[in-house]
């Protein structure tokens, strides 16, 4: 099974946690999907992303992916120590490996779905099939992003 980025974009926060919650109870039913490392960030007027602490560390811990990290920062978010989570060991990938990682097409397609007041979930998940994920993210009316990482 391997390890996928999932962007998931959704209108506002109460969306986007509802499905958060969904991610978490699949993933406590089903023994092949697996969150490794999740953040969720919200778009404010001025184009920046905010890292919504209070709703990522219930859900996934302090610690988030190098390339979650680098993919906040491509989107224009801080960089580096985030909104007091960590990124994790593997952290010193730069935006140029970040990029060399990331399909442009991805890279280039997120932008366009959030807009100001939207809100992301950007998870590095292990999924048997895309399917639970889809439905997930389709039936609170957001889109989904993925990318398999090559690791």
């Amino acid at each position: 099974m391997t390890q996928k980025m999932v962007v998931a974009t959704f209108n506002d926060v109460d969306v986007a946690q509802r499905a958060a919650r969904d991610f978490r109870n699949f993933e406590k039913d089903n023994d092949g999907f697996k969150i490794e490392s999740g953040v969720m960030v919200q778009k404010d007027a001025a184009g920046k992303l905010t890292v919504l602490d209070k709703y990522t560390q219930p859900f996934w811990g302090t610690v988030i992916g190098a390339v979650t990290g680098g993919l906040i920062g491509l989107l224009g978010g801080p960089v580096g120590a985030i909104a007091g989570l960590t990124i994790g060991a593997s952290a010193g990938l730069t935006g140029h490996a970040i990029e060399a990682i990331l399909d442009s097409k991805l890279t280039k397609a997120i932008p366009s779905e959030l807009q100001p007041g939207s809100v992301a979930l950007i998870l590095e998940v292990k999924e048997p099939s895309p399917f639970e994920v889809e439905n997930i993210v389709l039936g609170y009316g957001g889109k989904v992003f993925r990318q398999p990482l090559p690791w």
